[in-house]
């Protein structure tokens, strides 16, 4: 008997929530290049606990879509036409919109800025690591309404 280890995210109910279902967070998701955009797209839609409300190709889309949407979350490409990732965070930040932002980016943004994020966003991701990293993140930064643990699950192959 072969047996293998898997180590997946398992949702529980956070211990403050009521027994009431928590609404998803609303999500604007943000890339450059449409086909990248595209995949984001369709695997978020496959999170229960993310809604995406809207998806910029630009900075200044971006802006637009938080105007209009009022989204919790925005994952934003760091490099985008028009404008940064980095600049459209400082304006939506300004605005008072204050919704949470993660900017992702295939450069490692801990060597480029290290500690000082220009942006002041409220997670740095690599988009190499997007899919292993997005759910702890998110869970981390919104531990009231998604609340996940690793389970370790043994599997007969």
């Amino acid at each position: 008997m072969l047996y293998l280890v898997r180590v997946e995210m398992e949702r529980v109910q956070p211990k403050n929530a009521s027994m009431k279902c928590r609404s998803p967070i609303r999500t604007v998701l943000v890339d450059g290049n449409q086909e990248c955009l595209a995949r984001l797209e369709k695997w978020i839609g496959t999170l229960h606990d993310l809604e995406l409300v809207g998806t910029a190709g630009s900075g200044v889309e971006a802006l637009d879509q938080c105007r209009l949407f009022r989204p919790d979350l925005v994952i934003m490409d760091v490099t985008l036409p028009v404008m940064s990732g980095y600049e459209a965070t400082v304006r939506i930040k300004e605005a008072g919109q204050c919704p949470t932002v993660i900017l992702m980016s295939f450069f490692h943004l801990d060597e480029v800025y290290g500690k000082d994020d220009p942006s002041k966003a409220d997670a740095l991701l690599n988009k190499d690591a997007l899919y292993e990293e997005l759910i702890p993140t998110v869970t981390r930064l919104f531990p009231d309404r998604w609340e996940c643990r690793e389970v370790t699950r043994s599997i007969e192959t």
